[in-house]
Formats: structure tokens, sequence, C-alpha cells
């Protein structure tokens, strides 16, 4: 069971119980915009991921996506995790947007950007945004990540920039 705990964050495994709160935030449109792939159509799509999520924990295979809690209300405001890239691990997140513009995000991702390097023996984590995803830089730059690069990749669509940091 994975579980770390920041000043006011819990992040932990995913359980099939948070499949309708990972259903109503892949519906806000942020979410729409900058991580397409992370839509469900619907409640029985969110918990099929959701499945597949947790089928990693015990072997920590990637990808390895945790769920973040805030302590107080104990209540799902996101994730965060480690996939494969091209250039090697990249970090990912996302926090509700009722929960945004807290620093949650970018708490979730410095605690766990540094357990993964510890647990998982990864050297550099990359992050990898739009370039137009300002609230995401800013998150990656709040948590210690330093730009690399700008480049232009099919990720983001036709001509669209993005930008790479790395930990």
């Amino acid at each position: 069971m994975s579980r770390m705990e920041t000043k006011r964050l819990i992040i932990r495994d995913f359980s099939l119980s948070d499949a309708e709160v990972i259903f109503y935030f892949s519906q806000e449109e942020s979410l729409k915009q900058w991580l397409p792939d992370q839509v469900y159509s619907n409640i029985d799509e969110a918990k099929e991921t959701l499945e597949f999520m947790i089928s990693k924990y015990p072997h920590k295979e990637l990808p390895f996506v945790l769920a973040v809690v805030e302590k107080e209300s104990n209540e799902l405001v996101g994730h965060v995790g480690l996939s494969r890239i091209k250039q090697g691990i990249e970090i990912g997140y996302a926090i509700g947007k009722q929960h945004q513009n807290k620093g949650y995000a970018s708490e979730a991702v410095a605690a766990f950007s540094d357990w993964g390097k510890r647990d998982f023996g990864i050297k550099e984590i990359y992050g990898v945004v739009d370039s137009e995803n300002h609230a995401s830089i800013k998150v990656l730059e709040n948590a210690g990540f330093r730009f690399v690069r700008d480049d232009v990749e099919g990720e983001f669509g036709k001509g669209r920039c993005r930008k790479t940091y790395v930990k």
C-alpha cells in the first residue's frame, strides 16, 4: 500500500469507490482541454481505468497513479502519477476545479516526485506541458522542476508547442 502525507494532503492508493469523483473531474473543461485522454464517457469507464491503475500497485509498475486527498476534509481532490515517455519518466497530475489555486498540485507534485525518485530509483523525472497551460507550468516550477526546452511534438496537437521540465 502506497501512502505519503504532506502538510495538507494525503497521497494514497486509489480504490474503486473513487470512480464517481474521477468521472466527475474528467468532465471539467480544464481536463478536456489539457488531458483529453483522461476524459471518461461514463462512471464504468472511469472504474475500468481505476482497476487498471490499481493493478499496478503490487509490483510498482508504471503507470503508477495515486489519489490526492485533502487531509482536513478527507476529500479526493485529484491525482498524481508517474508514467513512461520517450525521454524517461514523466510526472502527471490534475486537481479538480473547485480545489485549484490552493497550491495542492505543487504540494502533491513536489512530494510525489521526491518519493518516486527514492522508491523507484529514478534519477530524473520530467514534466511535459503545453506551453499555453500556464497553471501547469507554475505547478512544475513551484514543485522544484527546472525548465529544459521548448519543442513541438504531436502530443498536444499539430504545431502546438510544449515545455519540458526536469527534477
